[in-house]
């Protein structure tokens, strides 16, 4: 389907651009060209010794030693036992546990609450799932591939949104993630006139997803504070850092700013054999230029239409506006659109290849491009896809999907990589497996998985023990990883013991480990 979209296009667009004089730049690149993913020699480090056996727990959450902001409650809602807990004040739940055999169990939890809440599940200060409620009645999430340790464990809740309802957590034994999670990928890009460094680094990603986890970082605007801490404190770079448009919407407020302040750093990160991520945070096109949804008027639903914006001149989509066909919205989106585009189309003529990450976070619905619900979004994302990839034929992207939603998933065809946002408690170096395992079924497996936050860096020797491999990790900028904005580490969040483990593991790959591509 994919081909036919493309091959369709092509034929369309070339007919149209011969009539004018013009002839399209793109052509497939051979793929004898293209160095394959079976070239890379990556050995799977695996963890064993676990002894496993039979166990089963059924905990009501009412049994608990619970503290303030905790309240037991009785009703017909058919709560097991009858009785459940209404949890305003997370720091005060707590049960406890004793586990038989230091071994992988899988979890249950029931739960509800009267809107969209997110809270984590802790085992000794540990995060081990979050739990996603929505409107509604009773409900059940569950994670399997969680090591528990042998003993009593205590069982609270971290950080969170609180405000909604336990009935009880069951514990049985489970096992890791299977090694199916890695395999089954996607062969190729979504865009298949994709360029050939692009095509490359994919099949780098290919080659070592499952083996080993890239090492990344966030960074501030325009410097390089944390990419210098990292390297005086441990003597290596992030394979991977991530930069940011935030200045660069039409409408930002402060036009000295606008000019892409991180576009020669990402440039010469680029040449000296970084991967570069490119987030988006898009001050609304029109209304009040913010991105957080309740500091501007802007909404994507009025913008939505079934006109063809992404294949149209921008001339023919203002006339559409003009003539009351479209709205101001959908006008201004595409050409908020536009002027990115250029930008990525400079990185294109330097040679540069951005994991492109717009409309983060959007399930959260903070952010204006979520605030309208799963169906606004995405047809969103197809717009702006279609928008860079066919009208724009910017080839130098690889599409990286972050909504952290399975409705939110905009199909296989508009993405490569899956990725989601994970802030655990200070000094917790868990891997969240269960996440992992869980992502990889949205696409049903046709997409790797990467964490793309997180406010800690994840113990090398969990990865491996769980067998979670993310993709890459990225730690978040400021105070998660540096001294009030200096070069220099700060361990609020990851104790320096920690980092160096992780920049010095053979699972974690950084900058100097990277091919030339």
């Amino acid at each position: 389907m994919k081909f036919l979209r493309f091959a369709a296009l092509l034929t369309a667009l070339t007919l149209a651009l011969s009539a004018c004089g013009f002839s399209s730049k793109r052509a497939l690149i051979d793929p004898s060209k293209v160095t394959p993913a079976e070239s890379y020699d990556f050995e799977k480090l695996v963890f064993s010794g676990i002894e496993e056996s039979e166990f089963e727990a059924y905990l009501e959450a009412e049994d608990g030693t619970h503290g303030s902001g905790v309240s037991v409650k009785t009703d017909d809602s058919g709560s097991s036992g009858g009785a459940y807990v209404d949890i305003s004040d997370n720091s005060g739940f707590k049960l406890t546990v004793d586990i038989p055999t230091g071994q992988f169990y899988k979890i249950t939890v029931c739960h509800r609450a009267g809107d969209h809440k997110e809270n984590d599940l802790l085992f000794n200060g540990q995060k081990v799932m979050t739990i996603y409620s929505e409107s509604g009645g009773w409900q059940e999430n569950e994670a399997d591939g969680i090591f528990l340790e042998s003993g009593v464990n205590v069982i609270t809740l971290g950080s969170g949104w609180s405000w909604f309802s336990i009935d009880y957590i069951e514990i049985e034994d489970g096992s890791s993630i299977s090694n199916d999670v890695y395999s089954g990928m996607s062969e190729t890009l979504s865009n298949e006139y994709a360029n050939l460094k692009t095509q490359n680094i994919y099949q780098y990603l290919r080659a070592i997803y499952g083996k080993r986890t890239l090492a990344g970082q966030c960074t501030d605007y325009g410097n390089n504070t944390e990419t210098d801490a990292l390297y005086k404190g441990l003597g290596k770079y992030p394979a991977i850092r991530t930069f940011d448009f935030i200045f660069d919407s039409p409408s930002y407020p402060y036009p000295n700013d606008r000019p892409a302040k991180d576009y020669d750093l990402a440039i010469k990160w680029s040449k000296d054999g970084g991967l570069v991520v490119y987030d988006w945070h898009w001050h609304a096109p029109c209304g009040s230029p913010d991105f957080y949804a309740e500091n501007t008027t802007f909404r994507l639903s009025n913008a939505v239409t079934d006109k063809d914006l992404a294949h149209m001149d921008l001339e023919d989509i203002k006339k559409l506006y003009d003539g009351g066909e479209i709205s101001e919205e959908a006008y201004k989106l595409v050409s908020d659109i536009d002027v990115i585009s250029g930008y990525l189309q400079k990185f294109e003529d330097n040679n540069v290849t951005v994991l492109w990450r717009p409309l983060h976070e959007a399930s959260g619905g903070w952010f204006w491009w979520g605030a309208s619900g799963s169906e606004p979004y995405k047809w969103l994302w197809r717009l702006m896809y279609e928008r860079m990839t066919d009208y724009h034929e910017l080839d130098n992207l690889i599409w990286v999907w972050n909504a952290q939603d399975e409705e939110w998933y905009p199909g296989d065809d508009y993405c490569d990589i899956a990725a989601i946002d994970i802030y655990g408690e200070a000094h917790n170096y868990g891997v969240s497996p269960a996440t992992l395992a869980d992502m990889s079924e949205w696409s049903d497996g046709e997409k790797m998985v990467t964490m793309s936050e997180c406010a800690t860096m994840p113990d090398p020797d969990l990865i491996v023990r769980d067998n979670a491999y993310w993709l890459w990790f990225a730690v978040w900028n400021w105070d998660y990883i540096v001294k009030d904005g200096t070069p220099e580490l700060s361990d609020a969040y990851t104790d320096f013991d920690m980092m160096k483990k992780v920049y010095d593991s053979e699972v974690i790959i950084t900058r100097d480990e990277l091919p030339k591509f």
